[in-house]
């Protein structure tokens, strides 16, 4: 998962951004959040913003940039208003970056460093549409998104300017809730692994299996049932279908077809001659941990069944549909072609579903 550093806002470091780096917590990463403030809070925005010039705005880039120097270089930078500032300084100007997440706020991209983003730093900024404090940020935020491959500004209805601190007035449940689900994919995909290019044959095909696994799942982040239950009118595909099947997938070929034992529950009773579909549909049925969790043990289990056999010109147990015995080579390969394809139909569901797009 991502290494994240997480910076408030001009009221200072209040129990909403404590809990939305919890919500980020609770998704795997490490989060941590300076208190540039050293202490103080503000009811307002602008006296939080009053503060800020009295102590220089200087003072709290400077603050910011040691609470990061105390961090591993490859950090996402995420920031709230005043704090989007300070996540844009460093993710411009400290190398290493990975992510930025500039939230309600936004400055010119020549105002750090060289005046350009980092190649290969993601970028993703959320404001309301009518925020009178992003009003100026505005132009400076679409004319970054431009220039950042990949990156998205998203505008929620509204005038609130920190509808994501949950302690604060301005708070909206309904933004702040897709703006969290938004983050967590982002953060998710910015947490995958790359495979080594001087690894041998078989952990280069684990690696890559493990890659594309990484993938489905981050297409999932964020996602409670309703989401990962959700389809496309013209399809019945789900994101927890999609993923129970995969977990099917594994198993099936790994664990019945290359090792040749006894297909595990929850599919062993399953007719899937009278309900061929059952695993996709049942998948958007169930609570999205739970098809998360079953995936990932889908996951261990291959890694066993490759251990043990250890190379991959291992034989399986049992034929496949052209009556003849498989290599492991090849079931390897097979497995990541089958995920990578299902990759593609959940990047359609999920921008379709709330705009997060992504590799």
């Amino acid at each position: 998962m991502s290494d994240v550093i997480l910076f408030h806002h001009a009221q200072g470091l209040t129990e909403g951004v404590q809990r939305f780096a919890e919500q980020l917590r609770s998704a795997g990463h490490q989060v941590t959040v300076p208190d540039l403030y050293e202490g103080r809070t503000f009811p307002t925005v602008e006296e939080g913003v009053a503060h800020a010039r009295q102590i220089g705005f200087e003072t709290v880039l400077e603050r910011a940039r040691q609470a990061a120097e105390a961090l591993p270089e490859t950090l996402v930078y995420v920031g709230f208003s005043l704090g989007a500032m300070a996540a844009q300084m460093l993710a411009q100007s400290r190398p290493g970056a990975i992510g930025a997440l500039l939230l309600h706020g936004c400055v010119p991209v020549t105002e750090f460093g060289d005046g350009a983003w980092p190649a290969g730093v993601g970028l993703q900024i959320h404001a309301m549409d009518h925020d009178p404090y992003f009003v100026d940020d505005e132009a400076a935020a679409r004319d970054l998104v431009t220039r950042v491959h990949g990156s998205r500004l998203f505008l929620y209805p509204g005038d609130q300017h920190l509808f994501a601190d949950r302690s604060l007035a301005s708070y909206d449940p309904a933004a702040a809730r897709l703006l969290a689900q938004r983050v967590l994919a982002f953060l998710a995909l910015l947490s995958r692994e790359e495979p080594d290019t001087q690894e041998g044959e078989l952990e280069t095909l684990q690696a890559y299996l493990e890659l594309q696994r990484q993938t489905i799942l981050a297409k999932t982040a964020g996602l409670d049932r309703e989401g990962m239950a959700w389809r496309l009118p013209t399809s019945t595909l789900s994101l927890g279908g999609l993923v129970y099947h995969l977990a099917l997938v594994e198993e099936s070929w790994m664990e019945a077809h290359f090792a040749g034992r006894q297909l595990p529950e929850p599919w062993r009773g399953v007719d899937f001659g009278a309900d061929p579909e059952w695993e996709f549909r049942k998948g958007g049925e169930l609570d999205p941990e739970e098809v998360r969790r079953r995936y990932r043990e889908a996951g261990q289990r291959t890694r066993r069944v490759v251990a043990e056999a250890g190379d991959p010109d291992h034989l399986s147990s049992m034929p496949a549909h052209n009556g003849r015995p498989f290599s492991l080579r090849w079931v390897l390969l097979h497995l990541i072609e089958e995920t990578a394809r299902h990759i593609g139909h959940a990047d359609l569901i999920r921008e379709a579903l709330d705009g997060s797009i992504g590799e």
